[in-house]
C-alpha cells in the first residue's frame, strides 16, 4: 500500500495551547462572582454532580488522611497544663509544717507546699531545690548553702537566708518542741549574706547533707506568732510555702474533722512548673474505704501499707509501683518497767517464740521481707550475712526452763522464784505489750501475743493512737514491750535510735540500749567520710546488737503506690519515706499535646 505524499499526518498535541486554556479557564473561574457560582451546579446532569461530589470528597479524606499521618510522624504526644489529680489518704492532717509533720498525710503535703534546701531524686540521688549549690569544707566542720535568686514564698515574698536561720534556730529551740530539734543539736547556723547560710557542726559528721532535706518556713510570718502558740497557729492548716503546689482551701464537718484539702499549681514555682492544675487529697478511715473510693472513680492514687488489698486493685485501670522503704518493725523491751525482760535467756525465749514469716504473712499478706538486725535490707551498710533466730517454741521452752522458769501452780504462766524462806521471791513471766491502733500493727500484736502465750507467758496486748502512743509510753519510756517502727533516711546514720546518749525523749534509743563498744562504732562512723569505712562500722555494730538481742527484729515493710494510668510521667525509684513519691510531681501529667518531634 502507498501513501500519497499530500495525504495529511495526524496532528500532535500541543502542550504550550493546553497550557493556555487550563490558564483561561482558571482566569474564568476566578472571575465568576458569588450568583455565578451558585449556578454553576446547573451546568452538570444529576449523574455529574454526584461523580464530582464523591471525588471531591475523596479527595478531602485523602488530604486529611495524609495530613494526619505527616503530622504524626513529625510529632509526639507530650504533657499538656490542666486537669486534677485526686488523692486518697488514711489520715486527715494535723500539722502542714515541716517543723511539726509526724503523720504520712502531714508529711505529703508539706512536700508538696515547701521546698527543701536539697531534694532526692527518683534514683536517691542528692539534687538542689532551694539551693543552687553546697560546698564542703575541707575539715567536713562547714556547709556552705548558695540559695536561688529569685525564689518567692506563695504569697510573693522573697526568699533570703533569714528564712533558712529562722528555720534552723526555730527547730533548736526547745519552747517549740518540734521533733527534728535532736538532728539539729550542736549545729551553728549564720547568715553570709541575703542569699548564703553556713552551717558550721562541732565535729564532721558524714550523713549531715541529708538534713538539709528540710522544708523552710517563712520567717515574716512566723515571726510574729508567740513560741507559746505556734502549734496552734493557723498557718498549721493554711501553710505559705515555695513548693510545686501551694494551699487553695480545705473542707471541714461540723464537728472539725477536715475531709479535704485542695493545692493549686504554684506558676511561679523555682524549678519545672508542674503540668496538673489541681490536686485533691481526701482522707478515709481504711485501705478497704481506699480501693472502694478508687472503684467508684472518686480517686486517682492512694497508698497501701500491705499487700492485703493489693489482689483487689490488680484486675483495675492502675500502675502499681512497689515501694521498698529504710523502715522496719521490731519489739522493743524495756527492762526498767519490767525486770525479767533484761535476762539475756528471756530475751531470746520471746525471740524464738515469734514466727517472723506467719507475721508477714497474716498481717501484711506476705508484702515484707524477714529482718535480723537494726538496717534492714537494701540499706547502705546492711550485713546480710547475720543469721536471723529461728522460730522454735520448743527451744523457748527449754531455755526459759533452764533458766529457772516453770509453772508450779499449773495456771499455764510462767514463774521464776529467787532466794528462800521469808527472803523467796516469786516473779510472774509477765509482759504488757502495746502497739498503735493501726490496722496493720494491732494485727501484728495480737499474733504475737499468741505465740507468747504459747511458750507459758501471761501477754496483755494494748492499742493506743499514735498520738497517745507517743505521749503516754514512748517519751516517758512507760512501756514493757513496744510494737514499733524505725524509719531510716537515705543514709542511714542509726545514732539516733541506739546511743547511749539517746536514751531519754526526745532521743529515740526505744529499744533503751546501751553498749559502750556500739557507741564509739556508731561515733566513728558518723565521722568517717569513706564509705567503706563507715561500711565495715556498722556492720560490727549490727553483730554487736543482733548477739545481746537489742530488740527483736521482725520485717520490713513493702508499701504500694496505686495511681491510675491516665495519670503519666510517674516516676518511682528509691525513697526514704512514702511522701518522697511526690519528688517528682511536676513532671507528672494528665492532659496531652502534640509537640513536633526533637532534631
Amino acid at each position: 500500500m502507498f501513501l500519497n505524499e499530500n495525504a495529511r499526518s495526524p496532528r500532535r498535541p500541543n502542550p504550550t495551547a493546553r497550557t493556555n486554556r487550563w490558564w483561561a479557564t482558571w482566569r474564568t473561574v476566578r472571575g465568576l462572582d458569588r450568583r455565578q457560582w451558585l449556578y454553576l451546579p446547573r451546568l452538570f446532569n444529576r449523574e455529574e454532580r454526584l461523580r464530582i461530589f464523591i471525588a471531591g470528597g475523596i479527595a478531602v479524606v485523602a488530604i486529611a488522611v495524609l495530613t494526619a499521618r505527616i503530622f504524626t510522624r513529625i510529632t509526639v504526644e507530650g504533657p499538656a497544663v490542666g486537669g486534677t489529680f485526686r488523692e486518697g489518704t488514711l489520715t486527715e492532717p494535723r500539722f502542714l509544717n515541716p517543723l511539726y509533720a509526724s503523720t504520712d498525710t502531714d508529711r505529703d503535703l508539706v512536700n508538696l507546699v515547701f521546698s527543701k534546701l536539697i531534694r532526692y531524686d527518683h534514683e536517691g540521688k542528692t539534687a538542689m531545690d532551694l539551693a543552687e549549690g553546697v560546698e564542703v569544707s575541707d575539715d567536713g566542720k562547714a556547709y556552705t548553702v548558695r540559695l536561688r535568686s529569685g525564689v518567692r514564698w506563695h504569697n510573693g515574698a522573697d526568699v533570703s537566708a533569714d528564712d533558712v536561720v529562722f528555720t534552723i534556730k526555730t527547730i533548736q529551740d526547745p519552747e517549740y518542741q518540734s521533733p527534728l530539734r535532736p538532728n539539729w543539736q550542736g549545729v551553728a547556723v549564720e547568715k553570709l549574706n541575703d542569699l548564703t547560710v553556713r552551717f558550721t557542726l562541732r565535729q564532721p559528721y558524714a550523713p549531715f547533707i541529708e538534713n538539709l532535706a528540710l522544708g523552710i518556713i517563712p520567717e515574716h510570718l512566723w515571726r510574729k506568732i508567740p513560741r507559746e502558740a505556734a502549734v496552734l497557729s493557723d498557718l498549721n492548716l493554711k501553710p505559705v510555702g515555695t513548693g510545686p503546689y501551694r494551699f487553695r482551701k480545705l473542707t471541714r464537718q461540723e464537728d472539725g474533722t477536715i475531709t479535704a484539702v485542695v493545692l493549686e499549681r504554684n506558676r511561679s514555682y523555682h524549678l519545672r512548673t508542674p503540668y496538673i492544675e489541681e490536686l485533691r487529697f481526701t482522707f478515709y478511715p481504711d485501705e478497704t474505704r481506699l480501693v472502694a473510693a478508687y472503684r467508684r472513680n472518686d480517686i486517682d492514687g492512694f497508698l497501701l501499707f500491705s499487700a492485703l488489698e493489693l489482689p483487689a486493685v490488680q484486675s483495675l485501670d492502675v500502675e502499681i509501683h512497689e515501694l521498698n522503704l529504710p523502715k522496719l518493725f521490731a519489739v522493743f523491751l524495756n527492762p526498767g518497767a519490767q525486770p525479767a525482760l533484761g535476762r539475756p535467756a528471756v530475751r531470746r525465749a520471746l525471740a524464738l517464740a515469734i514466727d517472723r514469716r506467719a507475721i508477714i504473712g497474716d498481717t501484711v499478706a506476705g508484702g515484707g521481707v524477714e529482718v535480723n538486725t537494726p538496717l534492714p535490707p537494701g540499706t547502705f551498710g546492711h550485713d546480710s550475712e547475720i543469721a536471723g533466730i529461728p522460730y522454735d517454741p520448743d527451744a523457748a521452752r527449754a531455755l526459759l526452763a533452764k533458766d529457772g522458769w516453770d509453772d508450779a501452780d499449773g495456771d499455764g504462766v510462767l514463774e521464776r522464784s529467787e532466794g528462800s524462806g521469808r527472803k523467796k521471791t516469786t516473779q510472774k513471766l509477765e509482759v504488757r505489750l502495746v502497739t498503735s491502733d493501726a490496722a496493720e500493727l494491732a494485727r501484728a500484736e495480737e499474733r504475737i501475743a499468741e505465740m507468747w502465750r504459747a511458750i507459758g507467758v501471761k501477754v496483755e496486748a494494748q492499742t493506743l493512737a499514735v498520738g497517745d502512743l507517743e505521749a503516754t509510753m514512748i517519751r516517758p519510756r512507760a512501756y514493757e514491750a513496744l510494737l514499733f517502727g524505725e524509719v531510716l533516711g537515705h543514709d542511714p546514720d542509726p545514732f539516733a535510735f541506739w546511743h547511749t546518749s539517746q536514751l531519754k525523749d526526745p532521743g529515740l534509743n526505744i529499744a533503751l540500749y546501751s553498749n559502750a563498744t556500739v557507741d564509739r562504732l556508731l561515733e566513728e562512723a558518723r565521722r568517717t567520710a569513706d564509705p567503706a569505712e563507715r561500711a565495715k562500722r556498722y556492720r560490727q555494730f549490727q553483730q554487736l546488737v543482733a548477739e545481746e538481742i537489742g530488740a527483736i527484729f521482725l520485717y520490713s515493710p513493702t508499701h504500694f503506690y496505686v495511681v491510675r494510668r491516665n495519670v503519666r510521667g510517674v516516676v518511682l525509684g528509691s525513697l526514704a519515706l512514702p511522701d518522697e513519691r511526690f519528688n517528682g510531681v511536676n513532671q507528672w501529667y494528665i492532659d496531652t499535646r502534640r509537640v513536633f518531634r526533637s532534631p
